[in-house]
């Protein structure tokens, strides 16, 4: 009896389809892991200039807000809501300046005024804060949410993608 005729080896259509999906594969985990479709944060600022001056704004204001009595360590309600008062007036003086220096893209412009509302929304979370504290000595800090997450944190975030670290917002309360 005569073996059948086998073909071993040789481009056949199977082979070459799984031989061509197994480099595409690699090609593309090489492509991913160089790092070479990573984009920039749609939230990082351009004009850098602006970043600078507005991370020393920042610095001075929460340098002064350091010096003063740890708020937790405040003993008693009043004396503790005084001293939130007072950062919260270094803080909107803060965010005043950075509101009326303004960076020179467009696009940053539009960024920067969404981040300072926000700002100004965390500081009036403070600020309720502060007055309740002045009745109730078990008052919470209470923030609004943006993005499924606290105001504060949104705040924070957009400071770290600038490259900001004195702009996010100060742990003297929390």
């Amino acid at each position: 009896m005569a073996e059948p005729d086998v073909k071993r080896g040789g481009w056949t259509i199977p082979r070459v389809l799984a031989i061509g999906t197994a480099l595409v594969l690699v090609l593309f985990w090489i492509w991913i892991l160089s790092g070479a479709p990573k984009k920039q944060n749609p939230d990082r600022l351009d004009d850098r200039a602006w970043v600078g001056r507005a991370e020393a704004t920042c610095a001075s204001a929460m340098h002064r807000i350091d010096a003063l009595p740890p708020a937790q360590a405040t003993k008693g309600a009043k004396a503790r809501a005084a001293v939130v008062s007072q950062a919260n007036d270094e803080l909107a003086t803060m965010l005043d300046k950075l509101a009326a220096d303004r960076p020179d893209d467009a696009g940053d412009r539009e960024l920067v005024t969404k981040w300072v509302a926000d700002w100004r929304r965390y500081v009036g979370n403070r600020r309720d804060y502060a007055s309740r504290l002045r009745t109730d000595p078990s008052a919470r800090l209470f923030v609004d949410e943006k993005f499924n997450d606290s105001i504060e944190t949104v705040v924070s975030t957009f400071a770290q993608v600038n490259d900001m670290d004195s702009c996010a917002t100060p742990t003297d309360v929390s």
